[in-house]
């Protein structure tokens, strides 16, 4: 493949500072040893965490981790444990089989997967030092990466063993540019051969296996090889290049496999964040571009983060902001471009990681579960390291002396937020006072706060924590039950039946026998005998047959109309032939008919 390379200059030096890392090995090692320590340092608090969040349900509670056979079943199983098609469209098998790993090694023990978390964030670092390296000064690598090291935007990253796939997707990342920027040798001598595409399709592959955003870690990884060097114009590309024609085959292979596990491309059934649902595509977009200033400030200075992001987040200015937000990526994009043709990529490449790893959380193209979060902005936070370390790299000797200690006392500061921020991660009760504390006017803090309190036995703050978030937001399912369940559990019985009678509007929910019992019950409580015939009749018809005539039946036996339990009963065991308490039930009402 023909390069842009002069015959004196090799494609290891034009793409790095190499020269200077052989000379002085020393103040590197030292250097990539702070940064590894500075990691590990932010992120040890969590190390004796309980599961939290989405770890309760993708690893505590998840069977199919269990057993050394979970290593095979993670790739014909989507990513969320459940009963036939998946809900959410999300497909990680690498990912799981890691965690399947970690669960049968260290028998579900949560501090095994906090070390693999911690590890696998002191790598990234490590990796992204090693990044910066290749294209900047020592100094100025160092710096950036401590800055990196230390952002609180990563808290989420490594405190939920469940959230490292994102770390996964930057690790593979990173590789992929390496394993370019290496093949780079043996492409000055003639084309690559497939061996030469074969690390660079598998880490394509395991980028794509990891996380949904693994697929654009290609693309990514193609134009850190194209850009990111000191001096000299890099390298150039073919599309008929092995490398690209191997990459493209398996990512192909993984969106088919996909597929077929899923039954679908993307999700059966909208997963659309709370807010973005009641909005039109170009409301959608206004939306997500308005928030742009605020994610930008996030990057910068991050402050009252918070595990959730709802509703309550949106500007209510959007028009002006998303111009504003929009001018900015314009503005961003236009002083790259112009670099770029001057020769200095590296800006350029330091907007791709921006842009290009958070397209697929920005809700532009499509409606995704989470309008911003910490997590997905991981890879952004890579590009603010790239571009730091080429603007210092970049000042005059003194100017940039101050613009290293600049950078060093913000670093120190966001290691402070980081290491508090990471102590928030060790409780759910520390985790969700941390989201209401940071967003008062977000029900879900006290939806979760209130489940919290419910779990520990404490039912007077439990059912105040709820009602509140149910009163804020009545729309929201889970927190319409956590209310319901609460005032049944406190005997208010007909509020909980007014509660919980919407959801069984939805056939899902008429099939979880234990709720229709439970709303049966709190009417009977509540309106007596007559109440529950009104209330079960209509569920005779449908899923919730066997469990509503259970009910209905005895009401009826109840009034003395003996006939109609008969009949209430049939009903039910004619959807349900083998259920034993209705025949129990039948079986006593013949038994009474013979005694009289």
């Amino acid at each position: 493949m023909p390069t842009n390379l002069s015959s004196s200059e090799s494609p290891a030096a034009s793409l790095g500072d190499d020269a200077h890392v052989g000379r002085r090995p020393s103040a590197d090692r030292i250097a990539l040893s702070a940064v590894a320590a500075v990691a590990a340092l932010v992120a040890v608090p969590t190390i004796g965490a309980r599961f939290l969040y989405d770890d309760t349900t993708i690893i505590r509670d998840n069977l199919t981790l269990r057993g050394w056979s979970a290593l095979a079943h993670a790739w014909g199983n989507p990513y969320w444990p459940a009963h036939g098609a998946d809900v959410s469209g999300l497909y990680r098998p690498l990912h799981v089989t890691l965690l399947a790993t970690l669960w049968n090694l260290g028998g579900g023990a949560p501090i095994v997967f906090h070390v693999y978390a911690i590890g696998l964030y002191v790598l990234v670092a490590a990796l992204v030092w090693r990044l910066l390296r290749r294209a900047v000064g020592g100094p100025a690598a160092a710096v950036a990466a401590l800055w990196f090291a230390t952002q609180p935007l990563h808290v989420e990253t490594f405190a939920s063993a469940a959230n490292t796939s994102e770390l996964l997707v930057v690790a593979f990342t990173v590789g992929i540019a390496f394993a370019i920027l290496r093949g780079s040798t043996a492409e000055a001598n003639g084309d690559p051969t497939w061996w030469d595409a074969l690390p660079i399709a598998l880490l394509a592959g395991a980028a794509m296996l990891s996380k949904e955003s693994g697929l654009l870690s290609l693309p990514i990884g193609a134009l850190t090889a194209w850009g990111w060097h000191s001096r000299g114009p890099g390298i150039s590309f073919r599309l008929n290049d092995r490398r690209w024609l191997g990459s493209g085959a398996v990512v192909i292979a993984c969106l088919v496999l996909r597929t077929a596990v899923l039954g679908a491309t993307a999700s059966r059934v909208t997963t659309t964040a709370p807010g973005l649902d009641v909005l039109t595509v170009s409301g959608r977009v206004e939306a997500m571009m308005s928030l742009w200033p605020r994610i930008a400030g996030m990057l910068v200075w991050p402050a009252s983060l918070s595990p959730y992001y709802g509703p309550t987040v949106l500007p209510a200015h959007r028009a002006l902001l998303a111009a504003l937000g929009g001018l900015m990526l314009l503005a961003l994009a236009i002083g790259a471009l112009a670099a770029a043709r001057r020769g200095e990529r590296r800006l350029l490449v330091a907007l791709g990681w921006m842009v290009l790893s958070y397209l697929p959380a920005s809700n532009l193209f499509a409606a995704t579960g989470q309008l911003v979060s910490d997590r997905t902005l991981l890879g952004a936070t890579v590009g603010v390291a790239l571009a730091l370390g080429v603007l210092v790299d970049r000042l005059p000797r003194r100017a940039s002396v101050t613009a290293i200690a600049l950078v060093a006392l913000l670093a120190v500061r966001n290691g402070a937020e980081s290491i508090h921020y990471a102590k928030d991660w060790t409780s759910h009760r520390r985790l969700w006072q941390r989201l209401v504390d940071s967003s008062p006017l977000e029900y879900r803090g006290y939806q979760l706060l209130g489940i919290d309190a419910r779990g520990r036995g404490d039912t007077t703050r439990a059912l105040a924590l709820l009602s509140r978030a149910f009163a804020m937001e009545p729309r929201d399912r889970t927190g319409r039950f956590e209310y319901g369940q609460i005032l049944y559990a406190t005997g208010r019985n007909a509020q909980a039946a007014e509660v919980l009678a919407p959801l069984l509007r939805d056939g899902d929910v008429r099939r979880e026998a234990s709720f229709v019992a439970m709303y049966l019950d709190a009417v009977g409580r509540s309106r007596g005998a007559t109440g529950v015939i009104a209330a079960g009749t209509p569920l005779l018809r449908g899923e919730a047959a066997p469990t509503a005539a259970l009910y209905v039946g005895a009401a009826e036996e109840q009034l003395g109309r003996i006939a109609d339990a008969d009949s209430v009963y049939a009903l039910g065991l004619r959807a349900s032939p083998g259920d034993a308490v209705l025949l129990g039930r039948r079986a006593q009402l013949e038994r009474a008919r013979g005694a009289h």
